[in-house]
């Protein structure tokens, strides 16, 4: 009995430690409810996501400068972060180019979703690949009842999440970081298979 006892806490102390992704988002509040809902959702051994908002406003240069702000700051501590990634949405910035240079000379991971991030989340409930304006998503955001004002509903279907990576990869076929994509598109697919182990 206490030789399966001291094999078992071996096999726990020779894992190799799961890789922390840092996750910074423009959204204060949807997008990092969703990570931290589909962190719990995976539960992966190998990867654990930590959700930053950078909580002034929809820029995506921003949002990048404060990646490497968060990530500068801890990589001399116990904390620091494996790999980074950032979530913007195209909308109609006009940082979105310098964001993308900035990105790739920082080797961050920049995720775009096109028109915004409810596209991806739609997904998650219906295969509907038609183009909407800002205002007609929201609206399908509130019928589908996957979000309520700028929160995630609390029963939002976050199990499919599979069906929603197979949708954004028919959408997107191309799908690379620091791209956009056609209209609707996401990247979020990449993320996912980072909080999976399996990229």
């Amino acid at each position: 009995m206490a030789g399966r006892g001291r094999r078992r806490s071996q096999r726990r102390t020779q894992r190799d430690p799961a890789q922390r992704i840092l996750v910074v988002t423009e959204g204060i509040r949807t997008e990092p409810q969703y990570v931290e809902r589909l962190d719990g959702y995976l539960r992966s051994r190998s990867a654990t996501a930590i959700v930053k908002s950078v909580g002034v406003g929809a820029d995506p240069l921003r949002v990048v400068e404060k990646c490497i702000e968060l990530r500068d700051a801890a990589s001399s501590t116990e904390k620091s972060y494996d790999i980074c990634v950032c979530l913007v949405d195209v909308d109609q910035h006009s940082t979105l180019e310098r964001a993308t240079r900035l990105a790739k000379e920082e080797s961050i991971l920049l995720l775009v979703s096109n028109l915004k991030f409810e596209v991806w989340l739609r997904w998650h409930a219906e295969d509907r690949r038609s183009a909407l304006n800002s205002s007609q998503l929201d609206q399908r955001m509130a019928t589908l009842k996957l979000t309520s004002g700028k929160a995630l509903a609390l029963r939002f279907p976050i199990d499919g999440v599979y069906d929603a990576c197979r949708i954004a990869r028919a959408a997107d076929p191309a799908m690379q970081a620091g791209c956009i994509g056609p209209d609707p598109s996401s990247a979020m697919p990449m993320l996912v298979d980072l909080m999976r182990g399996t990229s």
